[in-house]
């Protein structure tokens, strides 16, 4: 029984990100990696120094740090930019580090403003609760398959 109820909970989660916005999704996927780089400091997705992954977070990089914000939404609707076809050719690995990276990179090189992570909508704070109380294995699982269902949409 408790299995069902894990599954069913973790099935009611991936689609609530689905459906989410474009800005609830960089929450969700920043708030993963962060907690999950807090659970197990020494743990890094393998393609943690993929040279495609480095391309992708150089070209955020090189652009003005208020227009970073809007090519990551760009990225997750899917919108035809070259930047977006860039992310587009990285596997699930690489997409889990290119997130792990951003959300975990030195105060030097961040690449979001703070303040577009900081203000939760109703939609935000409903799956932040609910990933919350999940144990690291279950968030790289749900990691995992925000970036793998991405992969599929773009």
């Amino acid at each position: 029984m408790t299995t069902a109820n894990l599954t069913s909970a973790h099935e009611s989660a991936s689609a609530q990100f689905s459906k989410a916005s474009a800005q609830t999704q960089i929450v969700i996927l920043h708030y993963l990696a962060q907690k999950i780089r807090r659970a197990s400091k020494s743990a890094k997705p393998g393609a943690f120094f993929s040279q495609k992954v480095q391309t992708v977070l150089k070209q955020i990089q090189q652009m003005p740090k208020g227009d970073r914000h809007e090519a990551l939404q760009e990225i997750l609707r899917g919108s035809p930019t070259r930047l977006t076809e860039v992310y587009g050719e990285l596997d699930t690995n690489m997409r889990m580090a290119f997130w792990y990276r951003l959300a975990n990179a030195q105060s030097d090189e961040v690449l979001l403003c703070k303040s577009a992570l900081d203000t939760w909508s109703q939609e935000q704070h409903a799956l932040l609760v609910d990933l919350s109380n999940r144990e690291s294995n279950e968030l790289v699982s749900f990691l995992r398959e925000a970036v793998a269902t991405e992969a599929t949409s773009i």
